[in-house]
C-alpha cells in the first residue's frame, strides 16, 4: 500500500514539474524577441506626403532593450517595416499622439511573421493647415527645412538647438506651400525653420541659421511664415 502511495506521489510531482516547465517554456517563447514585419495603411485627410504625421514603433531588440523605429509611409499611406525584435506598440502622432496600439491589441503575426494593421482611418481626428513660406524683404531665396513641435523644440545636452538635418525634415524651396495635419484644439505649436549653413558647406545643415515661430493654437495657426 505504502509503495502504491509513494508511486502515486512521484507521478503527481513529475506531472506538476512537467506542467510548470511547459508553462515557463511557453512564456519564454512569447517573451523572446523575434523578427516582426509591420504592414498597413493610414487614411489621412486630403492628399500628399506625411505632412507632419509620424508612425513610431517600439520593439525589443535581440538584447531585450526597448528601441523606437520610425516607419515611413508613401503618398497613399501604405507602410512596411521589418524589425529585428519583438514589437511592443505602435504610435501615430501629429504633434500630439492621435492613435496607439499596444502589444495586447496588435494582430497576431501570420506564418511569415507579418503583423498586418490593415487600414487605420484618421480622417476624423486630423485637420489640414496650409502655410506659405516666403523670404523676408532683402533675404536670400533658397531651400529651408521646417519642423513642428508641441511645446518648444528640444535642445542638446549643452543647450544647443535641435538639428533639422535628417531625412525627417525634407528640403523645401521658399515660396512653396506646406501642409500640416493637426488634431483640433492643439495648443503650444512651434514651427522651427532652418537655412543651410552657407554655400561652401552645401548640404551640412547642422549649424544653419534657425528661426522659431509660435506658440500657436490650431485656431491661430499662421497662413504665412516670413523667413529671414
Amino acid at each position: 500500500m505504502k509503495s502504491n502511495v509513494a508511486l502515486l506521489l512521484a507521478v503527481l510531482v513529475s506531472v506538476t514539474v512537467a506542467c510548470a516547465r511547459s508553462k515557463e517554456t511557453a512564456y519564454e517563447s512569447r517573451a523572446a524577441p523575434t523578427n516582426s514585419s509591420l504592414v498597413g495603411q493610414l487614411l489621412l485627410p486630403g492628399e500628399g506626403s506625411s505632412r507632419g504625421v509620424e508612425i513610431v514603433a517600439q520593439y525589443l531588440d535581440t538584447n531585450g532593450e526597448a528601441q523606437p523605429a520610425w516607419v515611413l509611409f508613401d503618398e497613399q499611406g501604405r507602410f512596411a517595416r521589418t524589425f529585428a525584435g519583438r514589437l511592443t506598440n505602435v504610435r501615430v502622432s501629429a504633434g500630439p499622439e492621435v492613435h496607439r496600439i499596444d502589444a495586447e491589441d496588435l494582430p497576431a503575426p501570420d506564418r511569415a511573421g507579418q503583423i498586418d494593421l490593415g487600414v487605420v482611418d484618421l480622417r476624423d481626428r486630423l485637420r489640414e493647415h496650409r502655410v506659405q513660406l516666403r523670404s523676408a524683404d532683402g533675404a536670400e531665396p533658397g531651400d529651408v527645412r521646417i519642423g513642428l513641435w508641441i511645446g518648444p523644440p528640444p535642445t542638446g545636452p549643452q543647450g544647443e538647438p535641435v538639428s533639422l538635418g535628417s531625412a525627417q525634415f525634407p528640403e523645401i524651396p521658399l515660396g512653396s506651400e506646406v501642409d500640416w495635419l493637426l488634431p483640433p484644439q492643439t495648443h503650444s505649436i512651434h514651427l522651427l525653420v532652418e537655412r543651410p549653413a552657407d554655400s561652401r558647406r552645401g548640404r551640412d545643415w547642422r549649424s544653419g541659421r534657425q528661426q522659431l515661430f509660435g506658440p500657436f493654437t490650431t485656431a491661430q495657426f499662421p497662413g504665412e511664415l516670413i523667413v529671414n
